[in-house]
C-alpha cells in the first residue's frame, strides 16, 4: 500500500481510538519537508487548506455520533475512508409510557 492511502488508513485509526465522543473537524497538511500543520475547525476546503499551508497532502477528519470520515487529497488523488458508529441503545424504547394496557379479563355470560 502506498504512502497516501497508508497514512489515511492511520489517521483513521487513531480518529476511532479516541473515546472522548467530542464532535471534531480539522485538516491535517502535510508540507513537502515533511512537516505536519493542523487547522482546527476551518472553513476552507481541502485543497484551499493545502494550498495556503503549501501542502502537498492534506486530510480533513470529520468525528461525529454517526461515526468517524477520512478524507485525503493529494494532488489529482483523493480518497475517503469512512468508519460508521453502530447504533446506540435509544432512549425511546425506555419509555414513561407503556406501549400496552393491560385491561380486565372480558366478562362472558352464558345462558343455561
Amino acid at each position: 500500500m502506498d504512502t497516501f492511502l497508508l497514512n489515511a488508513q492511520q489517521i483513521l485509526d487513531v480518529a476511532l481510538a479516541d473515546s472522548s465522543g467530542e464532535h471534531a473537524e480539522f485538516a491535517l497538511l502535510i508540507r513537502p519537508d515533511g512537516g505536519i500543520h493542523m487547522i482546527m475547525e476551518s472553513e476552507l476546503t481541502l485543497d484551499a487548506a493545502a494550498v495556503s499551508a503549501g501542502a502537498k497532502t492534506a486530510y480533513r477528519v470529520s468525528r461525529s455520533e454517526s461515526g468517524v470520515r477520512v478524507t485525503g487529497s493529494e494532488g489529482t488523488r483523493r480518497c475517503r475512508l469512512e468508519e460508521v458508529a453502530a447504533p446506540r441503545f435509544r432512549s425511546e424504547l425506555l419509555r414513561d409510557q407503556p406501549l400496552y394496557r393491560i385491561s380486565s379479563p372480558l366478562l362472558i355470560s352464558t345462558a343455561s
